[in-house]
């Protein structure tokens, strides 16, 4: 049991590292997004990875079945919805209101996984989403925000980033996690490949423009953390996992403090502490307090 315990610990250490990689990603792809048009940006994002992973582990499809084939297209449509409505929403919404939507994930997975995988509500894990997802609104939400049309499409790239962990979650245990990482980037390559040809037209040119800030949307925060997610949600619920990684709204906020010279609020500075108690009280459940 300690073991296992030791291993959860791990686990979630390091997909807070994880959290802290993804923080970073919004400025790097507001800039990018000036240069190259957005399903174009996700068709290379993906497809690279998908590529370099493919190489990376060819001998691993030798030993594909058609449940892994099931279970990555599965988990790979959940992905391409989230980084579709993700791209379509955000040139519609602030910045604020936008990480705030998108981080509302903490309240949907919870329940999502209460129904699909009968894993039971645990009151801690509610109470710990309530107290992240009000730690959000603190961190992101600017005075007298007005919520638009828009911002129920944001809530769509919410709903399903909350199933994509809801469905690594429901298959990780029993197929090969770098498998179905592979699987996954090659059926949101292939949908944002169609989705490009037909909305915007495929141009190479601009790919030595962006080669250094594709290289790091590609490597350090695709292939590295997304095979992280599907290896350590064999070890933390997704309940876990949603909770830990809205630490990337605060890690993004102090990024954008230090990258973009913007200025850390004491509005800002209750938003990281209130989702810092709310994943210490869902991964503790308080146990140091009963010693």
């Amino acid at each position: 049991m300690e073991r296992n315990r030791k291993i959860e610990v791990i686990a979630s250490i390091v997909l807070a590292v994880v959290a802290l990689v993804w923080g970073t990603t919004y400025a790097v792809i507001k800039d990018t997004l000036s240069i190259i048009q957005p399903f174009s940006l996700m068709m290379f994002r993906f497809g690279f990875s998908a590529l370099i992973l493919s190489l990376m582990y060819l001998k691993k499809f030798k030993t594909i079945k058609g449940v892994d084939l099931k279970r990555g297209i599965i988990i790979g449509i959940f992905m391409f919805l989230a980084f579709y409505f993700l791209i379509v929403s955000i040139r519609f919404t602030t910045a604020s209101k936008f990480s705030f939507i998108v981080g509302a994930y903490v309240l949907i997975v919870p329940f999502l996984s209460w129904i699909i995988n009968k894993i039971k509500l645990d009151r801690y894990a509610i109470v710990g989403a309530i107290l992240a997802t009000i730690g959000l609104a603190f961190l992101t939400m600017e005075k007298g925000a007005v919520f638009n049309l828009w911002d129920l499409v944001a809530g769509c790239c919410s709903f399903f980033f909350a199933a994509h962990m809801i469905a690594i979650e429901k298959y990780s245990g029993d197929s090969d996690p770098i498998l179905l990482t592979i699987i996954q980037f090659i059926t949101t390559a292939v949908l944002f490949i169609i989705l490009t040809g037909v909305k915007e037209g495929y141009n190479f040119t601009v790919l030595p423009e962006i080669k250094w800030t594709l290289g790091y949307l590609v490597i350090i925060s695709t292939i590295i953390p997304f095979a992280i997610q599907n290896i350590v949600q064999r070890y933390i619920s997704s309940t876990s996992t949603a909770l830990i990684l809205t630490l990337q709204s605060a890690f993004g906020s102090i990024f954008a403090v230090y990258y973009l010279d913007e200025r850390m609020t004491k509005q800002m500075i209750i938003g990281c502490l209130l989702i810092f108690i709310a994943i210490v009280f869902q991964e503790t459940k308080l146990k140091f307090l009963k010693r």
